[in-house]
């Protein structure tokens, strides 16, 4: 099955292959497969930093994140969460509001 980077825009595909690689949405599972909240946690928040509305379960279970996504090319581990690679955050597909955006709306 080809591989497509799940993040809006991207258009990476496997396809491509100039040394880009995809990794699957963290599943909430632990070593030994057994809901483990450290490994829940981070699989949320690799789908919130996704914004992507249309994601179901079956979605989820076959999107990918391309390398382009992680300063270094490469997820974290999942016990080193203060990695900036824990979660997805390079080109994302969206930019953020800035702070002092949010404070003037207020």
């Amino acid at each position: 099955m080809p591989s497509f980077c799940a993040v809006v825009n991207c258009g990476s595909n496997a396809a491509m292959d100039q040394g880009i690689k995809f990794f699957r949405i963290p599943s909430m599972y632990g070593p030994n497969r057994k809901i483990n909240k450290l490994a829940e946690r981070r699989r949320q928040m690799w789908i919130n930093a996704l914004k992507r509305a249309d994601l179901t379960e079956t979605k989820i279970k076959y999107a990918r994140v391309c390398s382009k996504h992680f300063i270094s090319g490469k997820p974290a581990s999942l016990t080193d969460e203060t990695n900036p690679d824990w979660v997805p955050s390079k080109n994302m597909g969206y930019t953020s509001v800035a702070s002092s955006t949010i404070s003037r709306l207020k």
